[in-house]
């Protein structure tokens, strides 16, 4: 289904200059931005070769924190979609993904939820392409990662 040259980029390690991280917790947690996801997408794929649609929007919770501000919480699920370059064959995956929004009023928590879970279920969707979707920040040792503070002996 993919080119030679797809699948060539689709193995390579992951550049550890696009990986970000975040506290969660007591826990550092590494991920791709989403819009590095639908760079990446393009470059592989090309722009007309792949699409996603939100299969599932749904508000899970609501909450009112210290601060007086609601949080919201959403569940999304999404499909992708890729193409091959004549367009006969098909590569469907689907992920489910989950936003919380916090905000003082409704809809701008709604609003930030509900784009955090579908960019979360989009991501998730694309990591089963590989490392350049993230799949290799799954890893706990990111032996498939390049990070830049490693040194050569050190990469896989």
């Amino acid at each position: 289904m993919f080119t030679d040259k797809q699948t060539y980029f689709l193995k390579l390690n992951l550049d550890g200059q696009r990986v970000k991280t975040r506290q969660q917790g007591h826990i550092t947690l590494s991920y791709l931005e989403g819009h590095d996801i639908i760079d990446t997408a393009n470059q592989v794929f090309g722009f007309g070769n792949w699409c996603y649609s939100v299969k599932e929007l749904m508000q899970i919770s609501e909450e009112t924190n210290r601060n007086g501000h609601l949080v919201i919480g959403y569940r999304a699920i999404v499909t992708v979609t890729v193409h091959d370059v004549h367009r006969k064959h098909l590569a469907i995956r689907e992920d489910v993904g989950y936003g919380t929004g916090i905000a003082k009023e409704h809809a701008a928590a709604h609003e930030s939820a509900g784009k955090e879970a579908v960019t979360d279920a989009m991501k998730r969707a694309f990591r089963t392409f590989g490392n350049q979707f993230g799949n290799a920040l799954y890893d706990k040792e990111q032996k498939r990662v390049d990070h830049p503070e490693r040194s050569p002996r050190h990469s896989p």
